[in-house]
């Protein structure tokens, strides 16, 4: 079986279905997004309340529901790569590159798919 070399990098990362609520605020705005649906080391998609602009940066919070590698909130710079609606009334998906997460930010994702994640 050969490997299809036009898929898109972030699609070759495995991925982790987040089973726990995580809600997503836009830090900057002080704005609920949505619930956290996957994550990997580059980047996650939300599920959505909130119309996000594509191609803007966004800073995020995304808030656990226990303490992950010691902290409650975990802090990241993230590029909304698309919006797409969802089939529910008023959803949105949304999908976010990571671009900006600091060590301790990078740890904190680790933990929390050990603690929450289901690799698909």
């Amino acid at each position: 079986m050969t490997h299809n070399c036009s898929r898109e990098h972030d699609r070759e990362l495995e991925r982790h279905t987040i089973n726990g609520d995580v809600d997503v605020y836009d830090n900057l705005r002080d704005q609920y997004i949505g619930r956290l649906v996957n994550i990997h080391t580059q980047g996650l998609m939300i599920v959505g309340d909130v119309a996000v602009e594509e191609d803007h940066l966004y800073t995020l919070d995304l808030h656990v529901p226990e303490p992950v590698n010691g902290q409650m909130v975990i802090q990241l710079g993230a590029d909304c790569l698309w919006a797409r609606d969802a089939d529910l009334s008023g959803k949105h998906w949304i999908g976010f590159s990571i671009i900006d997460a600091s060590p301790q930010a990078a740890e904190s994702i680790r933990a929390l798919v050990d603690l929450l994640g289901e690799a698909y």
